[in-house]
């Protein structure tokens, strides 16, 4: 999977990249002769030829690496991109759009040059805030996988606990449990960019959570609690059985 961290860079250059394609382009449109709402390519051998052609050049290069990363990480907005790339390509009636203008050569519905960049602009925009929804896009889908995950691990070592439990070994039960919530504990720190240690176990964990308002004052008791009767399954601290099978029904709950 692609890291987030590269994709804001990736998407950063882009948001870069667009922004001089629009001056370019507010400059060869600002050029361009408007003859009876048909927009005049100039001569390619002029000054103002060879920027539209590189502008044009430019622009399609951009278009082509941004749409494969709108198509892989936010899908649902492609036909939007794709809309506002050219006529030829978008579903809103066949309008003009952000290539045609650069191209010139093409009939508008627009009376004034004013009115054509606006419209440019317009749908140059639309595409540079599509293409920065996709860092936070994959920053979500990656906390979702990471919490799905871990819950999933979480639900296993419960199992686990239960088996152990149910076979007589109380004490590895109820560390498997302990286990089991200090990973749910630390997921949720991570999926709400909470700070441990390295080695934080459950209470300075809860403690953190608790800090950050993701825990009221009864469920860190509560998590107190729980962390209080894993830490006598992993000491030679007389514990009963009670005790066991009520950290892993709370952890079961919480998890």
């Amino acid at each position: 999977m692609v890291s987030v961290s590269f994709l804001k860079k990736k998407v950063e250059e882009l948001r870069k990249e667009a922004e001089e394609i629009q001056k370019a382009g507010i400059k060869v449109l600002g050029a361009a002769a408007l003859d009876e709402k048909t927009l005049l390519r100039p001569d390619f051998r002029t000054t103002k030829g060879k920027l539209q052609r590189e502008t044009v050049q430019v622009y399609q290069r951009w278009y082509t690496t941004s749409c494969r990363l709108v198509k892989e990480f936010v899908p649902e907005w492609l036909d939007a991109f794709e809309d506002c790339y050219a006529a030829s390509s978008n579903k809103r009636g066949g309008t003009n759009a952000v290539m045609d203008y650069l191209l010139l050569d093409a009939y508008t519905h627009f009376t004034t040059i004013e009115d054509i960049i606006a419209d440019f602009v317009n749908d140059l925009d639309r595409q540079i805030s599509i293409l920065l929804c996709i860092p936070d896009a994959v920053e979500i889908k990656e906390l979702n996988l990471r919490k799905l995950i871990s819950a999933d691990v979480a639900r296993t070592e419960i199992e686990q606990a239960e088996i152990l439990f149910a076979g007589g070994f109380h004490r590895a039960s109820g560390s498997i449990a302990g286990v089991a919530l200090e990973l749910h504990l630390k997921t949720l720190c991570d999926i709400n960019s909470v700070a441990y240690k390295p080695k934080a176990t459950i209470e300075p964990l809860a403690q953190a959570l608790y800090e950050a308002k993701l825990l009221d004052i009864t469920e860190l008791k509560r998590v107190q609690y729980l962390a209080s009767i894993r830490n006598k399954c992993s000491h030679p601290n007389a514990v009963a059985e009670a005790e066991i099978q009520s950290l892993i029904d709370g952890v079961k709950k919480l998890v």
